[in-house]
């Protein structure tokens, strides 16, 4: 989005989308309700730069970051706000037809001595939502991911990062050589914008990158697709024998539904039919 001088032109995706994400809404706590105004006719969850670390409107410097998710009003009803996350990651369930968890992502950008770290740390929040959720729900990340799933750039550390963990969490995505960035200045290009999912291909169709249009006054463009939610779920598990390398974000777990799962995976499991190391695998997986 970049700011609320995009509003026209996202106003204008309203009538062709049912769910639209957004990163890079520059807004913060006390002026949130103006993404409502830009979309009248959806509802959304929105986080903000200073979300938990709220800023006087009186000392605010320019605005930055931010992500939101918003709806159609049909969806309400089948929609319920996530807690897990950040100021750069917010995530809904879709109940109905079928259970499905949308993570909205803005990825920390590479011009930063931290960077690493704060990407690292954000892929660490993704990975905890989908040690709760990604058994049970079909899951779709959406966003700016700041880091290509193209051949990686030797300078820029994200591109590892991200294409590690596609590979560690079996996350699809459309395979395409359009861009998504243009900066600018004219001087470069990148595809940094994704839709990536833990179903069959044929839970996404009409994948689509957009073209530059002089309405959008965003370095970036849209990238939209389908969901195909009557079809039967066949979610990807995380896969088996590996143990994550990314940490588990302890204090945003249910504990209900983490102790529910375990327990279910534990009674499938007979160990005196397995080996120790069978067994050990097994236990590691589960948690």
């Amino acid at each position: 989005m970049e700011g609320k001088g995009n509003a026209l032109f996202i106003n204008s995706l309203e009538s062709s989308s049912d769910i639209i994400c957004i990163q890079e809404h520059w807004l913060y706590e006390f002026q949130k309700q103006s993404l409502c105004n830009v979309l009248p006719n959806m509802d959304m969850f929105i986080r903000c730069s200073d979300t938990y670390e709220e800023i006087s409107n009186f000392n605010r410097p320019r605005g930055k970051g931010g992500v939101a998710i918003a709806w159609k009003r049909f969806l309400t009803p089948s929609i319920s706000e996530i807690p897990s996350g950040n100021n750069r990651i917010i995530a809904i369930e879709l109940k109905s037809p079928m259970k499905i968890c949308i993570i909205c992502v803005y990825m920390p950008t590479n011009n930063s001595g931290d960077s690493y770290l704060e990407y690292t740390e954000c892929l660490d929040v993704i990975s905890s939502i989908l040690s709760m959720y990604s058994v049970s729900h079909r899951i779709v990340i959406v966003g700016d991911c700041n880091g290509t799933l193209k051949p990686p750039r030797k300078y820029n550390k994200h591109d590892f990062l991200l294409q590690a963990f596609v590979h560690e969490m079996n996350l699809q995505s459309h395979r395409s050589e359009e861009s998504t960035f243009f900066h600018h200045s004219g001087m470069s290009t990148s595809q940094i914008d994704y839709i990536l999912h833990n179903a069959t291909i044929a839970f996404l169709s009409d994948y689509k990158i957009h073209d530059q249009c002089h309405s959008n006054t965003s370095s970036h463009v849209p990238v939209s697709a389908k969901m195909n939610v009557k079809s039967k779920p066949t979610n990807k598990a995380i896969k088996s024998g590996y143990i994550s390398k990314f940490k588990i974000q302890w204090k945003d777990i249910d504990s209900e539904l983490y102790h529910n799962h375990i327990s279910n995976e534990l009674s499938q499991h007979n160990i005196e039919s397995h080996s120790i190391e069978e067994s050990i695998n097994f236990l590691c997986n589960c948690f």
